[in-house]
């Protein structure tokens, strides 16, 4: 009887700590689901009114950050570092960056600016490039700006974006390769001349058939298309015992006068063939001498990268 009575007793308080247990497990479910809520959306709502909602839910608000913004009025957040219907526990802190508005700045004038300096200056009044549209010019250089929206002196946000119009340069006009054999290579220079196209290459040899300064070959060949960008090269005949072909020196003198840096390449064309003479980095209002060897009438080209700058003729 008294085992009975035993056994009775151990059962209860078996059955009381498994009660205890579940009792204590569904409590603390119950304090952590009450703690834990999720992270409502603050994006776009006033400082003030998200203080509000933060602080109902448990939750403190801080400021990480103010900038300016033309998409935001004042004191209004823009973004939160805890995102949106995450799950947080009562009393964390939530950073916001918060709006400043907008700061009025005035249009600065990049009409007539190279690309590269009216992005510098757009940078400097904390504006930055919009759309951009191109058109070809006869009055204003290649990459360089037309026209500008807003207009110069007008009062606008930061942050703007500023639509420009830039220059292609002058159109390209496309003309069919006349066939340049056994003319006089200064006649021909005068030709190409006279539809801005120039000579990429001159190569000499000899033809006991044809008079000195003759074009023996030509690349492109006759009927080609070809614009002032084409690269035209000669092989024009030297005869060695050609009193006009004697060496003579040339002085070449050049100051590159530019805002900025670039790379100058110099090519000397005669009789003796091509040569460049100088092909660097040079810089604003750089003074560049050289001394060149040619035979007979020679041509001096200057370019700023792949662009012709200048042509300078040396006559005999």
């Amino acid at each position: 009887m008294e085992k009975i009575k035993i056994s009775y007793i151990f059962k209860l308080v078996f059955l009381g700590i498994i009660i205890s247990i579940i009792t204590a497990f569904t409590v603390m479910k119950l304090l952590l689901s009450i703690s834990v809520i999720y992270m409502p959306d603050l994006k776009g709502l006033q400082l003030e009114q998200a203080k509000k909602i933060t602080s109902k839910l448990g939750l403190e608000l801080k400021i990480e950050n103010e900038v300016d913004s033309n998409l935001f009025e004042k004191g209004t957040i823009i973004s939160q570092d805890t995102p949106p219907k995450s799950k947080i526990k009562k009393g964390r802190i939530i950073y916001v960056v918060v709006s400043r508005g907008f700061q009025i700045t005035k249009m600065p004038d990049i009409t007539g600016m190279p690309v590269q300096k009216a992005i510098i200056e757009l940078k400097n009044a904390n504006l930055d490039i919009g759309l951009e549209s191109s058109v070809s010019s006869f009055i204003f250089k290649e990459n360089t700006i037309i026209a500008q929206s807003p207009l110069p002196g007008e009062d606008i946000p930061t942050g703007s974006k500023v639509n420009i119009l830039k220059s292609t340069g002058q159109k390209k006009f496309n003309f069919l390769m006349p066939d340049f054999t056994n003319k006089n290579i200064k006649d021909v220079f005068a030709t190409l001349k006279k539809y801005n196209l120039h000579i990429n290459n001159l190569i000499s040899a000899d033809d006991e058939n044809l008079e000195s300064g003759t074009i023996i070959k030509q690349e492109p060949q006759s009927g080609y298309l070809i614009n002032e960008d084409t690269q035209i090269n000669f092989t024009v005949c030297k005869k060695p015992d050609d009193e006009k072909l004697k060496k003579r020196f040339i002085k070449i003198s050049y100051k590159y006068e530019n805002e900025n840096s670039a790379l100058i390449k110099i090519i000397v064309l005669s009789l003796s063939g091509s040569e460049i003479l100088y092909n660097e980095i040079t810089q604003p209002n750089q003074q560049i001498n050289l001394n060149a060897t040619v035979r007979g009438d020679a041509i001096v080209q200057i370019y700023e990268g792949t662009k012709l700058l200048k042509q300078i003729e040396y006559n005999l």
